[in-house]
């Protein structure tokens, strides 16, 4: 058992492995296809993160923290959308000590209810933002799993770290998983930009508000959408392949019989809707 001197902080450096990244987020995406029908998500900021891919500056995401597959969403829509840029994300050491081949996916490990080891990390993120910069940070500042229909409380390190970050990019993504008309769940995103007023950049007080209002504002919107169960207001990011099902023996029969078991037309991308949103018909093939 690993010790730590009384006044030390117990941190625990990632040890990023680009090579490492690429085979495990293989591994993760057939996990989705595997455990959802679909990912979708809204139009309207679809893009943010894959505008980051090759933009210099650091990234601070903080997403909405309802899920276990929180993280390995983070790693998917990293490679997906920004594989060029350098991720990291904190963990608790006692968890990452036991699972230490996270390390070389970006992993940090820290007591989230040592001062010193807060501090060990504002430290550790400023030197690797200085050191590379297309390094993107991911946390869940709520700190634990939260209901999505709970108000958004959040930890006040996402913006502290932004406060001392010139030239920071914030970005706020809600997370959703939810069954709609297959038997697996589905899984929906929006994302949202964060910004201050000018002047205000320095201020932890200011961002914290921003952020806070701006997860508040996304997660309703996203709820609203996922509410109306209108495909047509998402954009796929990738989905499982086939149709939504209902038992595989009956889908066989009826597919004999010359019938769909559709429940759903699954091409969305092709709606009005999603066609104006990016200026040409997007299907989930292209996406994969």
């Amino acid at each position: 058992m690993t010790t730590h001197p009384t006044n030390a902080p117990d941190f625990i450096p990632a040890a990023y492995s680009a090579r490492f990244i690429h085979y495990f987020n293989k591994f993760v995406r057939r996990m989705f296809r595997k455990g959802f029908h679909a990912v979708r998500i809204l139009p309207e900021h679809a893009g943010a993160l894959a505008e980051m891919n090759g933009r210099d500056g650091p990234l601070l995401v903080l997403l909405s923290h309802s899920s276990w597959w929180d993280p390995l969403l983070s790693l998917v829509l990293h490679m997906h959308d920004s594989p060029l840029r350098e991720p990291m994300a904190p963990m608790d050491a006692s968890q990452l000590r036991k699972f230490g081949i996270f390390k070389k996916i970006g992993i940090f490990g820290l007591d989230p209810d040592d001062p010193k080891s807060l501090e060990a990390m504002g430290t550790y993120v400023a030197e690797k933002f200085a050191a590379n910069p297309k390094c993107s940070l991911w946390i869940t500042p709520q700190g634990r799993f939260t209901d999505v229909r709970k108000p958004i409380e959040i930890r006040p390190g996402g913006a502290a770290i932004a406060a001392k970050t010139p030239g920071i990019s914030v970005l706020v993504l809600a997370v959703e998983y939810g069954f709609w008309t297959d038997q697996k769940p589905e899984v929906f995103l929006s994302w949202k930009p964060v910004h201050v007023a000018a002047g205000r950049e320095g201020s932890t007080a200011a961002w914290h508000r921003a952020i806070l209002e701006a997860m508040g504002e996304n997660n309703r919107i996203l709820a609203e959408a996922v509410m109306s169960r209108d495909p047509s207001k998402f954009l796929p990011v990738f989905d499982s392949g086939g149709a939504a099902a209902t038992n595989w023996w009956y889908d066989l029969w009826l597919r004999l019989r010359g019938r769909s078991s559709r429940v759903e037309d699954r091409h969305f991308a092709q709606s009005p809707s999603a066609i104006s949103a990016t200026g040409s018909e997007a299907t989930p093939s292209s996406h994969q």
